[in-house]
C-alpha cells in the first residue's frame, strides 16, 4: 500500500514518536533542535492530516484547551516505520493499541522524554559532565549493547561521563518510573527483580565488568516513595548491605520541578545523592 509522501525532515517525527510513544509539540521541537514552533506546527498538522500521527483528544475545558497537544502514532506512521531500519519488530505490534493507553502511561512517556531532554541540555551546559542515554525502544534492538536489559526492562540507561583534570570517569545509572496505579505486590516484585539482576552478575558479564549501575526509581507520591524505600531497605538488609548496590528514590513532581540531577534523591539507607 502506498502511503502519502512526507519530507525527510517530517520523517524524523514518527521515528521520535516510536521512540517515546507519546510526545507533545514542545518536546518534538526540542528533540529536533528546531528554532521555529510555527514550522513544527505545520509539519505536525500535515502529518496528522496524512494519518502518520494522531492527536490525543482533549476535554472541552479551558484547562485542557490550553495544554500542549500530545501526539501518538497513526496508521500510516506504523506503515512508514515498517519500512525503516532500527525498528524493533517486537515493539511494532504494540503501536496498534496506543489508543487504549491510560493517562498514567502517557504521562510516564512524557516524563521520560523530559528526562532525556534534561540530560541532553545538561550535557550541553556543562563543560565537564555529559550523559549518554539509551531507552527501552533502543535497547530492544538485537544489536544494541544493552539488549541484555530487555527482560529487566528499565525505562532508561544513562552513562555519566565526568572530566576531572585530564581524566574521564564514567558511571552507569538505571532508571524506572513507577505508575501511580502499581499495586504494592508489583512494587515489591519490581524491586526484587533488580536485586536478582544485581546478584546474577548479568551487568558485569555484558559490559566488560564495569561497576554495577546506581538504581533510580521515580515514584508518583510521597506515600508511594516511603513504601518503596522501606521495602528496598529491607532487601538491602537481607543482603547485608552489598557494597556496590545503591538504590535511590524521588517523587515525579520534584523531578519535574528541580530536574533529574538535583539533590532530590533519597537513598534506601541514606539520603540525598545526585544523578
Amino acid at each position: 500500500m502506498t502511503i502519502p509522501y512526507i519530507t525527510s525532515k517530517q520523517q524524523e517525527i514518527p521515528k521520535l514518536i516510536y521512540k517515546f510513544r507519546f510526545l507533545n509539540r514542545l518536546q518534538i521541537q526540542k528533540l529536533l533542535n528546531h528554532k521555529y514552533h510555527n514550522r513544527i506546527n505545520n509539519w505536525l498538522n500535515n502529518l496528522t492530516a496524512k494519518h502518520y500521527l494522531e492527536k490525543i483528544p482533549k476535554d472541552n475545558t479551558f484547562e485542557e484547551r490550553t495544554k500542549l497537544t500530545i501526539y501518538r502514532i497513526g496508521i500510516n506512521g506504523i506503515r512508514f516505520l515498517k519500512t525503516q531500519d532500527n525498528i524493533s519488530p517486537e515493539l511494532l505490534p504494540k503501536l496498534y493499541r496506543e489508543k487504549d493507553r491510560s493517562d498514567n502511561f502517557i504521562n510516564q512517556c512524557l516524563l521520560l522524554a523530559d528526562i532525556c531532554l534534561y540530560l541532553k541540555e545538561e550535557s550541553a551546559r556543562s563543560g565537564s559532565v555529559s550523559y549518554e542515554v539509551t531507552i527501552a525502544s533502543e535497547y530492544a534492538l538485537a544489536d544494541s549493547p544493552f539488549h541484555f536489559l530487555t527482560e529487566l526492562a528499565p525505562h532508561l540507561v544513562a552513562k555519566k561521563m565526568e572530566k576531572k583534570q585530564k581524566r574521564i570517569t564514567s558511571k552507569y545509572h538505571l532508571l524506572e518510573i513507577f505508575e501511580p496505579t502499581l499495586p504494592r505486590y508489583s512494587i515489591r516484585k519490581r524491586l526484587r527483580s533488580y536485586l536478582d539482576f544485581f546478584n546474577s552478575k548479568t551487568w558485569e558479564n555484558n559490559t566488560n565488568n564495569t561497576g554495577f549501575p546506581i538504581l533510580f526509581f521515580i515514584c508518583p507520591t510521597k506515600p508511594f516513595l516511603i513504601y518503596a524505600k522501606r521495602f528496598a531497605k529491607k532487601l538491602l538488609e537481607e543482603e547485608q548491605y552489598p557494597k556496590h548496590l545503591s538504590i535511590q528514590f524521588a517523587i515525579a513532581d520534584e523531578v519535574k520541578k528541580f530536574g533529574i540531577t538535583s539533590g532530590i534523591w533519597e537513598e534506601a539507607n541514606k539520603t540525598l545523592s545526585l544523578l
